[in-house]
């Protein structure tokens, strides 16, 4: 399930929607705006993509993860738009069998989605102030 939204990502609901009596395991990562780039302090960020090439390509690591690993249900929620530090952003939810092809696919999920943040993210970064004294 791909879901890309300019909303509030509905975590529990997301999560529990996984819920299976054939899955031991129910992995989830939450991932949220950060305080600084680079050793740069953030303000926030954007994301620069069109909701229907963001869908395909959520869609794309989806289908590759199920292929890949043995895990029974994905769910991705991303959200579209600007945020602010603290700001949930993404939400990956997996369930499966055992820990392990859990574990795998939310980490391999999670690399892919960063590539595309490279080229979709825009940070807003604070600016410093400088003073020059001059003689």
């Amino acid at each position: 399930m791909i879901k890309v939204t300019s909303g509030n990502i509905p975590v529990e609901v997301t999560i529990n929607s996984l819920r299976s009596p054939d899955c031991g395991a129910g992995m989830s990562y939450l991932g949220t705006v950060r305080n600084y780039l680079d050793g740069k302090q953030s303000k926030g960020l954007s994301f620069e993509v069109e909701d229907a090439v963001m869908q395909e390509s959520l869609e794309k690591i989806e289908a590759q993860a199920l292929e890949k690993f043995d895990v029974s249900e994905i769910a991705i929620v991303h959200r579209t738009g600007s945020f602010a530090v603290g700001d949930d952003i993404l939400l990956i939810a997996i369930s499966a069998g055992h820990r392990g092809p859990a574990f795998e696919a939310c980490m391999h999920i999670i690399d892919l989605i960063k590539e595309l943040h490279d080229e979709w993210k825009r940070e807003e970064l604070e600016c410093q102030s400088f003073i020059f004294k001059l003689n």
